[in-house]
């Protein structure tokens, strides 16, 4: 038996083995990249769609966390539609081997490896913004701002209002590039705190802190009978990022409070 790449790859075979393996086990795409995540991968539904099409392939590291979502163990035989040569048998060798199995199996003593059926895995709509916190622009809460997602139960928080995306590694190691964050709609934060925020619209995420107010604006915090408000500051978990005051002539928002 021989493999040829550049024909599988022309015929999209991977693609049409996944979106056929996918659909026996009756998940839709953006149940599929629900269910991903569990295996360490996240993804949009977009992305299933761009691989079933031939568009785009999945990484080594996501064909085999495709294999365990689906529960497709044999990665040649689920993705090619090949069965893999046998252990250096002729045929009537393999027949042999054959026989032997079916022996085995009659005497009662050995059984046959049937793998489990895929479990159905329980999941639920999140609204999920199509702004990333830390690279979007403007109102973070219009409505044409989100599309709903599926994401596993397990994995949403209780009193979850809406998910988002990180761009960017300010967040790192607790929050990574691409790694999707669930929320709490909220208006205030205490210090210590993980939020979404926007400062002059561009929206952020970040650990909420405040201080007493630099010099040069500390009559801004000042109210009417002489009492000074703390300044709100930014803070990162990744060193190489400054802590970012927030200035009083800044327009500063809070959306919520980050719950994973």
């Amino acid at each position: 038996m021989k493999y040829d790449a550049k024909k599988a790859k022309e015929d999209n075979i991977i693609g049409s083995r996944i979106a056929l393996i996918r659909k026996k086990r009756r998940l839709t795409q953006s149940g599929l990249a629900a269910a991903l995540a569990d295996n360490g991968v996240n993804v949009r539904t977009a992305a299933v769609g761009k691989w079933e099409k031939g568009i785009t392939i999945p990484t080594a590291y996501q064909l085999i966390a495709l294999s365990f979502t689906l529960n497709a163990p044999d990665i040649i035989a689920e993705f090619t539609g090949l069965t893999p040569p046998g252990p250096g048998l002729n045929e009537q060798g393999l027949k042999k081997l054959d026989e032997y199995r079916e022996l085995l199996i009659a005497s009662g003593k050995y059984k046959p490896f049937i793998p489990e059926k895929a479990a159905v895995t329980a999941t639920v709509t999140v609204p999920t913004s199509c702004i990333k916190a830390a690279a979007g622009m403007g109102n973070l809460m219009d409505e044409e701002n989100f599309e709903d997602k599926e994401y596993p139960e397990s994995a949403v928080p209780a009193g979850t209002d809406f998910a988002l995306f990180v761009d960017g590694d300010s967040m790192t190691p607790i929050y990574i590039n691409g790694q999707v964050v669930f929320v709490q709609q909220c208006n205030t934060v205490r210090p210590g705190q993980v939020g979404i925020f926007s400062i002059d619209n561009e929206v952020v995420i970040k650990i909420y802190d405040e201080q007493e107010p630099d010099e040069s604006c500390k009559e801004e915090f000042t109210d009417s009978s002489g009492f000074v408000h703390p300044q709100a500051v930014l803070r990162s978990y990744n060193s190489d990022w400054e802590p970012r005051p927030v200035s009083p002539y800044q327009e500063f928002h809070i959306y919520g409070r980050v719950l994973n």
